[in-house]
């Protein structure tokens, strides 16, 4: 069912960039609706009802929903739903619904170019192109790599899907232990340690939970591979940030592709900046010309009726996130 009305909220810097765009998407996904858009919870009509509330996880919703009857809907324009449930909200009686999926694909794709980086060492030649260095050397040839993913939801079933052509050997780790086609093993989330030492890469597509908080640490980054590279696209408290720098100061793993933290932005005075063996991209792996149209797709399909107040799906380590 089409909703009346609508309320879209965002960040007003956010907003004022994409409003075009989104009285747009509005128009040809959920024609018909009201919307009102606001940047902080006084743009908010007091006491005005709302059929839908589409919403990033902002630390003033809490704000917002004091102010307006509790809505049929709320859909998150994220993937995950942590800080949401950090909130402590009353949503009886209101359906939450999240764009789980929609950033697949630019995500896997985001992930092959930090393995491809790594393996061709473009990040080191980027900066000896700075000193007009000119340094020869040995690459990695990816045939044959072993490529681990933890958490084969739809970010790791799709990295899954776009790593097959480059004939890696594959395996997971996911509380699901059928393995999909492509994978020759999956291992239970109390064996991930045998995964990491097993794999020459090491991706984390997992949401943030109990479970997963602090699923990397010292144990698991110290039996990983020599030359092993380490990609986190899930979220930034899975690693436990200190044991990972340890890791690489030791040398192993060689080096780590990370687009999430554990405080956003990343403070300047973070050893991860001035390590040269890190990546560092400022979680825009899943963000893409593509993304919002993506997310108006996810709204018009009618939810799957559920508990009130919880996600159509259950959170499961293999439900990736962004």
């Amino acid at each position: 069912m089409t909703p009346r009305t609508a309320l879209f909220l965002q960040k007003p810097d956010v907003l004022d960039r994409q409003r075009t765009h989104l009285e747009e998407l509005f128009a040809r996904y959920l024609p018909g609706t009201i919307c009102h858009f606001a940047g902080s919870p006084g743009d908010v009509p007091a006491g005005e009802a709302f059929d839908l509330v589409i919403t990033p996880q902002l630390d003033w919703l809490p704000d917002v929903l004091e102010r307006i009857p509790g809505p049929q809907r709320i859909h998150l324009t994220s993937a995950g739903r942590d800080v949401l449930d950090a909130m402590g909200l009353d949503l009886d009686g209101i359906t939450v619904t999240t764009s789980a999926g929609v950033n697949a694909t630019a995500i896997s794709e985001y992930v092959l170019g930090g393995i491809l980086m790594h393996a061709k060492q473009l990040h080191r030649y980027r900066d000896l192109q700075h000193r007009r260095e000119w340094q020869r050397n040995w690459l990695t040839e990816l045939t044959g790599a072993r490529l681990g993913i933890v958490g084969l939801g739809n970010i790791g079933t799709r990295v899954l899907e776009r790593a097959r052509p480059f004939g890696f050997a594959i395996r997971g780790c996911d509380i699901r232990q059928d393995a999909p086609e492509g994978v020759e093993h999956v291992y239970g989330v109390p064996e991930i340690s045998d995964l990491a030492a097993w794999c020459d890469i090491l991706v984390l597509c997992v949401p943030l939970t109990p479970q997963t908080r602090g699923l990397i640490g010292a144990d698991v980054l110290g039996g990983m591979r020599p030359g092993s590279l380490l990609i986190n696209v899930s979220r930034g408290p899975v690693v436990d940030e200190p044991a990972l720098i340890d890791a690489l100061k030791s040398g192993i793993p060689a080096g780590a592709v990370l687009d999430v933290f554990e405080e956003e932005p990343l403070p300047a005075t973070h050893p991860f900046w001035s390590m040269p063996q890190v990546v560092i991209t400022p979680h825009v792996a899943g963000t893409t010309q593509r993304y919002m149209d993506n997310m108006f797709a996810t709204i018009v399909r009618e939810p799957v009726q559920g508990s009130p107040g919880t996600h159509q799906e259950p959170v499961a380590i293999s439900r990736a996130q962004d």
